[in-house]
C-alpha cells in the first residue's frame, strides 16, 4: 500500500513539476519530459504491469492537462496520450530482467530511445496525418532537442527515482521479516 501512494504521489509530483516549474527553465520552448523518466524508471525497475499503469495515469494526466488546459486541437485526442504512455511503459517492462541498479547507462539509454520514440509518434499523429510533412525540422528542432534535455535532467532524476526504489524495497522486506 505504501509503494501505491509513493508512487501515485511521484507521477503527481513530476506531472506538477513538468508543467509549472519546468517552463521557467525552458530553452526554445523545449521542456524536459519528467513523466518519460518516471515511466521508463519503474517501467524497467518492476516490469511490465508497474510499467504500464504508471504510463497510463501519467499519459491520462497530460491528456486533461492538454484537453482541458487551454491547447487548441487536443480536445479529439483525448486518450492518446496514456495510451503513448502505457506502451512507453510496457516496452521498458519487457527489459526488466536486463536492469541492474548499478548501471546507469542502460536506463538512461532507453529513457533516451522512449522519448525519442513518444515524440515520434506525437509527430505522425499530430503533424504528418494532418499534411505537415517537415519531418527533418520537427527532427531538429523539437524531438532532438527535447531528448537531449531530457537524458539532462534523468541524471538527476534516475538516481532519486532509484533512491526511492531502494527505500520502498528495504521498508517491504522489513516489514515481512
Amino acid at each position: 500500500m505504501k509503494r501505491v501512494i509513493v508512487t501515485a504521489l511521484l507521477v503527481l509530483f513530476c506531472f506538477l513539476l513538468q508543467t509549472s516549474v519546468c517552463p521557467w527553465f525552458s530553452f526554445g520552448g523545449i521542456i524536459p519530459n519528467l513523466l518519460v523518466i518516471l515511466t521508463a524508471s519503474f517501467g524497467f525497475m518492476h516490469g511490465e504491469t508497474t510499467g504500464m499503469l504508471i504510463g497510463f495515469f501519467s499519459g491520462f494526466l497530460v491528456d486533461i492537462f492538454a484537453a482541458y488546459g487551454g491547447a487548441t486541437g487536443y480536445g479529439d485526442m483525448l486518450g492518446f496520450f496514456a495510451l503513448l504512455y502505457l506502451l512507453c511503459g510496457y516496452l521498458n517492462g519487457k527489459f526488466h530482467q536486463m536492469f541492474y541498479p548499478e548501471d546507469i547507462k542502460f536506463p538512461l539509454i532507453m529513457i533516451t530511445v522512449s522519448d525519442l520514440v513518444l515524440n515520434l509518434a506525437c509527430y505522425i499523429v499530430m503533424f504528418m496525418f494532418r499534411a505537415k510533412l517537415d519531418i527533418r525540422y520537427y527532427f531538429l528542432h523539437i524531438i532532438l532537442p527535447e531528448a537531449v534535455y531530457t537524458i539532462i535532467v534523468a541524471f538527476a532524476f534516475y538516481p532519486l527515482f532509484l533512491w526511492i526504489n531502494k527505500r520502498l524495497e528495504k521498508a517491504e522486506r522489513g516489514s515481512t521479516e
